[in-house]
């Protein structure tokens, strides 16, 4: 795998994490060794890491585009990191990164899952981008009580839920052996209302900005996804400026870019590819 962790901070200008990156949680790069003249910026989930999207990223690559993932801060260390960042850090994250490659690229185009397709919504009209992809995009989340967490944010640290490890997912990143249950112990085990408040902050914050989104859009959503419905995809899809496509893959759930179902996965890999080389 053509990979460099060597890139640069674009955490710089926001929340300073205190832990260690967990080694599958580094943001990374694939880079050409010949110039090229495009790039993808891919943009992570809520309480996920780069280390996720290396499967679109190998597959990017492979089709001649540069690729950068970035890290959030409070994603991929620890709980304590996670409380004490901010939309605003997330979001200004993936600004900083599309603003550095908008100036060492030609054309610079966006790719977001979950949380990270309303970031890249968000971060494409500001640029004006002119192709975006998203998987699942946290743009409609029915399972988040606003309501609730808005008022439990203030007196409620987190709160346990049940989290396991499943073996049948495969996991693409160079990683630690204990990393999946690390995180798990840390994000994915509890919920946090005053992250879940941030959260929403981006999907209404990316909503606002879909009537003038310009950028060509794909919006990908999955039959047995239970966290996003299709409903955000036919929400985005239907803006009225720009190409767009839905694609709905029966089989495929929230997790895409390393769905249990490779045939799922594949299928929403290559979609991404050829929306990414300009086939509509």
């Amino acid at each position: 795998m053509h990979i460099t962790y060597d890139i640069p901070d674009f955490t710089e200008h926001h929340y300073q994490d205190k832990a260690p990156v967990r080694k599958s949680a580094r943001p990374w790069a694939m880079i050409h060794e010949d110039a090229v003249g495009k790039a993808v910026l891919l943009c992570h989930g809520y309480t996920g890491y780069p280390g996720e999207l290396i499967r679109p990223g190998i597959d990017l690559f492979a089709a001649g585009f540069d690729v950068y993932c970035p890290r959030y801060p409070g994603h991929g260390t620890c709980s304590n990191d996670f409380l004490a960042s901010r939309a605003e850090d997330w979001i200004g994250t993936a600004y900083d990164a599309f603003a550095y490659l908008a100036q060492r690229y030609e054309h610079v185009s966006v790719v977001g899952h979950s949380m990270g397709g309303a970031i890249a919504t968000i971060i494409s009209d500001a640029f004006d981008a002119d192709t975006l992809a998203l998987l699942a995009p946290a743009l409609v989340i029915p399972s988040l009580p606003v309501m609730q967490v808005r008022l439990l944010r203030h007196v409620v640290r987190r709160k346990k839920v049940d989290w396991q490890p499943d073996p049948d997912y495969h996991f693409y990143y160079e990683g630690d052996a204990d990393d999946d249950a690390f995180l798990g112990s840390e994000y994915w085990s509890y919920q946090y209302p005053k992250l879940l408040w941030e959260l929403e902050r981006v999907r209404r914050q990316a909503e606002a900005c879909i009537g003038h989104l310009a950028a060509d859009t794909l919006s990908i959503s999955g039959g047995r996804d239970a966290t996003i419905p299709q409903e955000a995809s036919i929400l985005v899809t239907s803006k009225p400026k720009g190409v767009n496509k839905h694609l709905h893959i029966e089989e495929a759930g929230h997790l895409m870019p390393y769905d249990k179902n490779i045939d799922a996965q594949n299928e929403a890999m290559a979609a991404v590819v050829a929306w990414m080389e300009g086939r509509r």
